[in-house]
């Protein structure tokens, strides 16, 4: 081979590799924007807000005509598990509570607004009407796998008066439907939030005799059957 021909050889070679340094050059810019994208924004691709997430939510649960779910907001009882919640101190600013046909609920006693027909709820003590039949929250119901109410089905004949007791630390309700999911839940009767302490009464006067399993929508694994007879 020619000096000529060895000259044209090497620089050949000498362009290949310049060719080949560029480009790992251009890779690595670009691996390098990629980590410094991901550093400064968390993330790369479209975000959305937690509230407009929250609206789409309500806007779905509506169409679908499912019972309006309450909206926490605070940090640190979203990054606690649901069965550990303390929902004292933020279910009343937190949680937004269904009310369905049959029910009416007072906040303290001689107090009274009206949710719906047939149930009426305190968050104190009744002091007026006699109680009815009972049905009471236990107290740990609000872990998962203890009993829940008590009785677990409770019969009674229509026109009775039933009397809810809650007796958890928690606050809770007594919903008909088998959960947040079910189309008909709240729909024969609701008592709202009880508050730990509380108490509420369901009239089934104009609830017709059926088998109606009923949960409560701030633990909805809690659930129980109410037969009208």
């Amino acid at each position: 081979m020619s000096s000529h021909d060895e000259k044209i050889h090497s620089g050949g070679g000498y362009f290949h590799m310049k060719g080949v340094a560029l480009s790992i050059l251009v890779m690595g810019v670009s691996l390098a924007a990629i980590i410094i994208a991901y550093v400064m924004f968390g993330h790369i691709g479209p975000s959305f807000s937690s509230e407009r997430i929250n609206v789409q939510q309500a806007e779905l649960r509506k169409e679908y005509g499912l019972p309006v779910q309450e909206v926490i907001r605070n940090q640190s009882v979203l990054l606690t598990p649901p069965s550990l919640r303390d929902l004292n101190q933020t279910a009343t600013s937190n949680a937004t509570s269904t009310q369905a046909p049959n029910a009416t609920s007072t906040q303290a006693p001689n107090a009274t607004s009206t949710q719906a027909p047939n149930a009426t709820s305190t968050q104190a003590p009744a002091t007026t009407g006699s109680p009815g039949t009972p049905l009471t929250i236990l107290e740990g119901s609000s872990i998962q796998g203890s009993p829940s109410y008590d009785p677990a089905t409770l019969t009674v004949k229509k026109g009775d008066k039933i009397t809810i007791t809650n007796k958890d630390t928690l606050p809770h309700t007594v919903t008909s439907g088998t959960g947040p999911t079910d189309p008909n839940s709240a729909k024969q009767f609701d008592t709202s939030i009880i508050e730990a302490g509380g108490t509420a009464d369901i009239e089934t006067t104009n609830i017709n005799p059926a088998e109606y399993p009923f949960h409560c929508t701030v633990h909805p694994y809690m659930m129980g059957k109410l037969v009208v007879q």
